[in-house]
Formats: C-alpha cells, structure tokens, sequence
C-alpha cells in the first residue's frame, strides 16, 4: 500500500515528520529549563577591592540559596510548571 505512494509524497511526508520532531524537541528542551521565580534578596561585599566576577557571581549563588533556605524566596521549577498559571 505505501508502494502506491508517490516519491515526492514520501519525501515530503519524511520532512514534515522529522521537522515536527526537530520542533516538538526543542519546545521541550525549552520548557524543561529551570528558571528561578521572581525573589528579592541583597548582598554585602566588604572587601575594599572589587572582587572578581567570578566570585561575585559565588556571593550571589549563595546569597540566594540561603534565601531559599530560610523559606523566604520558592526554589527553581522547570519553566513549563509556571505556564499553568
């Protein structure tokens, strides 16, 4: 029965299926990240020099994941949870 199809409609059938594919993977993809909700939280530096990028950044990581410990801010969700509204 599928011999009965022409060529160019297989090709075409071949390509609509892997480019659904393509796109139904990187929705997914997408929506699998994890993103953190809106929180509110601040950081002291005491050293007299400006610290580097990278340990600012460590301060800052920090910084919110004892926020999120003490319950005061929600830990990260995979983004699609928040689409539910």
């Amino acid at each position: 029965m599928i011999s009965q199809i022409p060529d160019d409609t297989r090709r075409l059938l071949l390509i609509a299926c892997t480019v659904t594919a393509l796109v139904a993977g990187a929705i997914g993809a997408f929506a699998a990240q994890s993103v953190r909700p809106d929180c509110s939280y601040s950081v002291m530096s005491l050293s007299s020099e400006s610290g580097s990028s990278t340990e600012q950044e460590e301060a800052i990581e920090r910084a919110y994941w004892q926020t999120v410990a003490a319950g005061n801010c929600a830990p990260p969700h995979a983004r699609w949870q928040f689409w539910r509204g």
